[in-house]
């Protein structure tokens, strides 16, 4: 999987035999390895033609060695300048000499340790690349890379050990430290922060009586400090809130610590009452006047589930596709969180795996939601659009709902949504995933010669105008990332790929990022 990212071969053009001014274009990391004429440069990507077509890598990320790139450099060919390559070598490359990793893997619960053998179990068995794998009968996944030379060996950690990569839960709620300032930063990159390998989600319930069909994160955070007490508080029923929790040590009370209670900066009242177990806590909503919970989705009864608010006030229902496209507030990403940097690409090759249909299709057997791309019913999205012709907007906003109506009226859309902007490690691993699984759908037969859409939303402190700027701005850029990565998939299959913007019209959730002092945008995938 990561090669289809961390070298972005296509093959464009004919072949050609040899090159008169050859560069090579290698990263720190040894993965990336591009020998041939330098052909263009976009300011971001640039090109190479190379004996097996043209190819597009990250300046950023190569060093550029050889004479020729002296030579590129001095006649300003492209506006390629030395500060755009992460280094220049203008002389001899040096041999490639195979790096090796050894690493060892913790799991935050036993269930994720199963999401992990499931994921290295299944790329062991399906893998049909250049890396060969090996799964020994005690869980260690023995890696090789028959090109570059590189090995590595991902093994369960002892249980006393502070693993090098650990599988737990993270939050795409509060705040984060930026580590990806591009798309193709988080794309394109070996050096990663975190992957994302499953996904579980959690639904509110409310006994009837309290009169509320919609509850904030927020609200519900101080619900279960202590701080709300009556569901009057927040126009509900003047009834008094009696908040149920898990113990926090369980997978569920600890998903519920991380999701809600922590990105607000607060704790649980010492009288909140604890249940055992979720069939406790579901069990007793429709019994307890005024009682409120949180349990996996999956466990929740229908009739006591309430949508959930974010900064913005746009209620989400937990819907299958609402949880897979990340609109609703309450999911638990699982990710593999990275404490050592690995000297190979190969561990990331392996978590790239763990988003492919193949690997979800499995992990779904297990507990966990599959994440596969997936097209937004009908019904839903028809209701969206319908929306945009009674909406109060202003003059800027109203030329911007005509044109979402006129371009997406006959298209659908795919649960792959996406974060613009400055990203955090688990931001960045969200996106990743998203568009593996975007790559994947579109590989899947019966779409050829179809359009393929990325439609930005967000919001501005500077107006709707700044809003739909940033917002084409974002779109534009996932689109010219997946005609670098996916170009054979595009071409083979004949699709054009398009980009619009809408600001602040219709987001179908709230927009928010984890890092601080950035205007974010939502791309959202359609097609037609």
């Amino acid at each position: 999987m990561i090669s289809r990212f961390a070298t972005t071969l296509f093959c464009t053009v004919a072949p050609v035999a040899l090159f008169a001014q050859s560069v090579e274009l290698r990263s720190l990391d040894e993965f990336i390895n591009v020998q041939g004429q330098i052909v263009g440069f976009n300011g971001v990507m640039v090109q190479v033609e190379t004996t097996v077509g043209r190819v597009a890598v990250p300046a950023a990320e190569v060093v550029c060695y050889g004479d020729a790139c002296l030579d590129v450099i001095a006649s300003n060919d492209f506006g390629l300048t030395e500060a755009a390559f992460q280094g220049v070598v203008g002389n001899a490359v040096p041999a490639i000499a195979g790096a090796v990793d050894a690493l060892s893997v913790g799991f935050a619960t036993a269930s994720y340790g199963t999401l992990h053998r499931t994921i290295t179990g299944a790329f062991a068995v399906t893998n049909a690349g250049s890396t060969s794998a090996e799964l020994t009968s005690v869980g260690e996944l023995i890696l090789e890379d028959s090109t570059t030379g590189d090995k590595a060996s991902l093994a369960v950690s002892a249980s006393d050990e502070v693993a090098d990569i650990r599988v737990d839960s993270v939050s795409l709620n509060g705040t984060a430290s930026r580590v990806y300032n591009t798309p193709s930063a988080w794309a394109t990159g070996t050096a990663l922060s975190h992957q994302l390998l499953g996904l579980k989600s959690f639904s509110v319930v409310v006994a009837p009586n309290a009169g509320i069909t919609a509850l904030s994160v927020n609200d519900l955070a101080r619900i279960f400090a202590g701080e709300v007490t009556n569901w009057s508080q927040i126009g509900g029923a003047d009834v008094s809130i009696l908040p149920l929790q898990l113990p926090p040590s369980s997978e569920a009370g600890s998903a519920f610590q991380r999701l809600v209670m922590e990105p607000a900066g607060r704790e649980v009242a010492g009288n909140v009452l604890t249940m055992s177990d979720e069939a406790g806590v579901a069990g007793s909503i429709g019994q307890f006047p005024g009682s409120v919970g949180v349990v996996t989705t999956s466990n929740a009864n229908q009739n006591f589930v309430v949508d959930v608010t974010g900064s913005c006030g746009i209620a989400v229902a937990p819907t299958p596709f609402n949880i897979v496209s990340g609109d609703y507030a309450l999911i638990q990403p699982i990710m593999a969180t990275y404490n050592a940097t690995p000297n190979t690409a190969l561990p990331a090759e392996v978590f790239d795996f763990a988003a492919s249909d193949v690997a979800q299709g499995l992990v779904e057997n297990e507990g966990f939601i599959n994440f596969s791309a997936v097209a937004l019913n009908s019904a839903e999205k028809n209701a969206r659009i319908s929306g945009l012709l009674g909406a109060a907007l202003d003059d800027v906003q109203r030329a911007a709902a005509a044109e979402m109506f006129q371009a997406l009226f006959d298209a659908d859309r795919l649960s792959s949504t996406m974060t613009g902007g400055p990203a955090s490690g688990a931001e960045g691993a969200w996106n990743r995933a998203m568009l593996i699984d975007l790559i994947d759908f579109l590989e899947q037969p019966g779409n050829e010669g179809r359009e393929i859409l990325f439609v930005g939303f967000g919001e501005s402190s500077n107006g709707s105008a700044a809003a739909i700027a940033a917002s084409e701005e974002a779109a534009a850029s996932f689109a010219a990332l997946l005609a670098d990565v996916a170009a054979n998939t595009i071409a083979a299959n004949n699709y054009t790929v398009t980009s619009y913007g809408f600001g602040n019209v219709s987001p179908a959730t709230c927009i928010d990022g984890q890092v601080a002092g950035s205007e974010y945008t939502r791309v959202e995938v359609w097609i037609r």
